[in-house]
């Protein structure tokens, strides 16, 4: 029999199973009912023969009703009802020996029709027919010929007309059971392809690592599980340097990169680690199993260490590094809030210098809720009324006079206070608001340079997300067209590291700044990459040194680094500013090095505007007094 007809035999025989036990369970309360009755119509050994063959009966069915509980071969099944059906037979024909009457002959036609309807099969059906035909016929001689000649053509009707209708009810429920079977099966292959989906659904399709949805399923499964004191870490890790290696090398090397960290993320793991990629070159890790403190740094210092090593892409030698945030998780408490609390810390590796491990801890709790605090209050605030500007003079050391201004914001909250720029401006470019703040200074600080009288250059700084919004280059440009701005008396600063973020749209928005006849300066030059291929490339008019580079004037390599600088200005052509001037032996190493302007504190700290004009006014006295005492 093949694979597919015992599939089906045995889907018949399920169906058939409760007809089965219905059978037996009449058969055998029938036979028990005799077993008692013939007390009341047989003594001796005639009640002994009787009332043996109907508990044989019972004794039989019953039986065979308890074992087809649970799906029996169909051969036993069969041999079960070939037992009962021939115990029936003799039940008729002792008790027709016993005592003959004519119309208990019925039985006979009566049991034909049960065998026929009530059988696993028709071999065993025309078995149990011939049986009972066969001790029908034993009592030929003791019926005259024409009466039994009227039981042979009913039990000869009653046969055919049974195994009949036995033929086409078996083959309907065939067919019914071959539309089970199709149904299972289209139902499995619904599930296979159902798990399927859902295992890609929880895939990611680069790394084949579980994705975001997958990380967020394994939470709430955590979270419904009982793990009793066990420990549970959530591990982030975000990759430093990734941007450049795709703005280098291409995406496809970018994505080639990805599947290599992905498996030295996964080789490197902890027992008990689920690891998921969240996107881009973010991945997190869930670690369970009770792990420590120290075991939990331990792995991470070493997934750093792996992470730093040379990958080997396309024949290219590609160096990144990693940063990673740490936060135990209370299953119990807010799940989102907790995400966040660990990818502060994330973002606190990434302050310290990246390519290290930061775990979560108290005293992040209390600057996260700073921190929060500040992004609540900047999400609601009134930028024109709360965000004042102030203004820092610079000065060009050839004509020793103050030749530009650098616009920064200064905001002061109702709901907070005074916020530090430093913290306030780094907390909007995390959150995304920092688009509103430089839109907000463009306006105040066009609409100063058309109020003033006298007015001077002025400097406006932009960030990395302005750079890339084509929203915000289009707005500054739009509104210094509405309000008939001189755009050679502005100057946008930008810095190194906010031009990586999309060095090719960052370059796209300069230039259009450019060719609108703003001026464009590098800010915070020499901490970054410095790199004079891409800078030449840039539309930049200067370089502002870092004012860390003054933080030890007494260092003779100091001096030495400044002149490099200086002198990579002069190759590009462009000028070059050095800040952080706060006294005279500052403002002597700016002039020897050469350095065509400088910025800082000598000359004075932030001002307001009116300051600002009072500066330039006393410092052209200054000027001439000078000049005096020199002639």
């Amino acid at each position: 029999m093949s694979k597919a007809n015992a599939k089906t035999a045995a889907a018949v025989q399920d169906i058939y199973r409760p007809i089965f036990r219905g059978y037996f369970a009449i058969v055998g309360l029938y036979y028990v009912f005799m077993s008692t009755s013939h007390f009341w119509y047989f003594t001796g050994g005639e009640l002994l023969v009787m009332g043996g063959v109907a508990v044989l009966a019972a004794f039989a069915s019953v039986t065979a009703f308890v074992q087809l509980r649970k799906p029996l071969p169909a051969k036993q099944v069969e041999r079960r009802q070939l037992i009962v059906n021939l115990l029936m037979i003799a039940n008729v024909v002792v008790a027709l020996n016993l005592e003959f009457e004519p119309q208990k002959m019925t039985y006979f036609i009566m049991m034909v029709m049960i065998f026929a309807l009530a059988s696993v099969n028709f071999r065993q059906s025309l078995f149990s027919i011939v049986a009972a035909s066969v001790a029908l016929m034993t009592f030929a001689g003791r019926l005259d010929p024409a009466a039994f000649q009227g039981y042979l053509f009913l039990v000869f009707a009653a046969a055919l007309a049974s195994l009949s209708i036995t033929y086409f009810l078996r083959n309907a429920i065939i067919r019914i059971a071959n539309s089970r079977l199709d149904a299972v099966d289209q139902l499995e292959e619904a599930k296979l392809v159902s798990e399927t989906l859902r295992e890609r659904s929880l895939s990611d399709s680069l790394t084949a690592l579980p994705n975001r949805r997958a990380f967020f399923e394994r939470m709430r499964q955590l979270k419904s599980e009982e793990t009793g004191d066990d420990a549970v870490w959530l591990v982030l890790i975000d990759l430093d340097g990734f941007k450049s290696v795709n703005d280098i090398h291409g995406h496809l090397v970018g994505d080639l990169l990805l599947q290599a960290v992905s498996g030295r993320l996964t080789s490197t793991k902890v027992e008990n680690a689920h690891v998921s990629r969240m996107g881009g070159d973010e991945f997190n890790v869930i670690v369970t199993g009770g792990h420590s403190p120290d075991a939990i740094v331990k792995w991470c210092n070493a997934l750093l260490k792996k992470l730093a090593q040379p990958y080997s892409i396309e024949g290219r030698s590609v160096r990144i590094s990693g940063s990673i945030g740490c936060k135990q998780i209370d299953l119990d408490l807010d799940m989102r809030s907790q995400i966040n609390q660990a990818d502060f810390a994330l973002m606190t590796a990434k302050g310290q210098g990246k390519n290290r491990a930061v775990m979560f801890s108290a005293e992040h709790a209390k600057q996260a809720e700073e921190r929060y605090a500040i992004e609540e209050a900047l999400r609601s605030a009134n930028l024109g009324e709360e965000i004042e500007l102030v203004f820092q003079p610079q000065v060009d050391l050839e004509r020793d006079t103050i030749v530009r201004a650098e616009a920064l914001a200064r905001w002061s909250s109702p709901k907070i206070g005074t916020i530090q720029p430093g913290k306030f401006i780094q907390i909007a470019e995390e959150s995304g608001l920092i688009g509103g703040i430089t839109l907000m200074v463009v306006e105040k600080a066009f609409a100063e340079l058309k109020s003033w009288e006298n007015p001077i250059p002025i400097s406006i700084n932009l960030s990395s997300h302005d750079l890339i919004s084509d929203m915000i280059i289009d707005a500054i440009i739009d509104q210094s067209s509405a309000l008939n701005i001189d755009s050679a008396m502005v100057e946008f600063e930008v810095t190194e590291t906010a031009m990586m973020t999309d060095f090719e749209k960052a370059t796209k928005n300069l230039d259009r700044l450019s060719d609108a006849g703003f001026a464009i300066a590098l800010d915070d030059f020499g901490t970054g990459y410095s790199n004079f291929n891409y800078l030449r490339t840039l539309p930049i008019g200067k370089l502002k040194v870092d004012r860390s580079f003054m933080e030890n004037p007494g260092d003779p390599m100091t001096e030495k680094v400044l002149f490099s600088l200086a002198g990579m200005a002069r190759t590009l052509g462009v000028h070059c500013l050095l800040e952080g001037i706060e006294d005279e032996v500052d403002l002597l190493m700016a002039k020897r090095v050469g350095a065509d302007a400088v910025q800082g504190y000598l000359f004075g700290e932030p001002m307001t505007s009116a300051d600002l004009h009072d500066a330039i006014i006393g410092f052209s006295g200054q000027q001439v007094e000078r000049q005096k005492a020199a002639g």
